[in-house]
């Protein structure tokens, strides 16, 4: 996976995810070999473009000394990703994914994660467990 990461374009990773508040060092996604914790990307020699992080907590962060936020989304910005959309508490699996299919649609369509992500909550349809959903994505940056 940090292979595929290095560099991308876009990368969208659909995995669980774990804050550790105590250790944010060792927030992860969970993947099948392992998690994937933010020290692990913190080794790529170029964040990928946008990033998509389809989990629980994935936008959760903590401060540290010096004005630092440490976490995984806050992990990847300050190495050169423009634009990352995570969530910044639990969601629903199967929400998060009606969601994520209508994101990337508007992704082809060349709008920003901002843009995609305010156009697929408006899917939603009024279901409050989708809409739910889609307000616990944020988008951080400007791609």
């Amino acid at each position: 996976v940090l292979q595929a990461l290095d560099g991308a374009d876009l990368a969208h990773i659909a995995a669980h995810g774990t804050f550790r508040a105590d250790s944010p060092l060792f927030s992860s996604l969970h993947l099948d070999d392992g998690p994937l914790t933010v020290h692990d990307l913190e080794g790529l020699r170029r964040s990928p473009y946008r990033v998509i992080l389809s989990s629980c907590d994935s936008a959760a962060h903590v401060g540290v000394g010096g004005d630092e936020l440490l976490g995984l989304a806050s992990a990847l910005a300050p190495r050169g990703t423009a634009g990352i959309l995570a969530s910044v508490g639990p969601v629903n699996d199967q929400a998060t994914t009606e969601l994520m299919l209508v994101l990337h649609q508007e992704l082809r369509r060349g709008r920003s994660l901002a843009e995609a992500i305010c156009a697929a909550r408006a899917g939603s349809g009024g279901d409050p467990v989708a809409t739910a959903t889609g307000w616990s994505f944020i988008a951080i940056g400007g791609a």
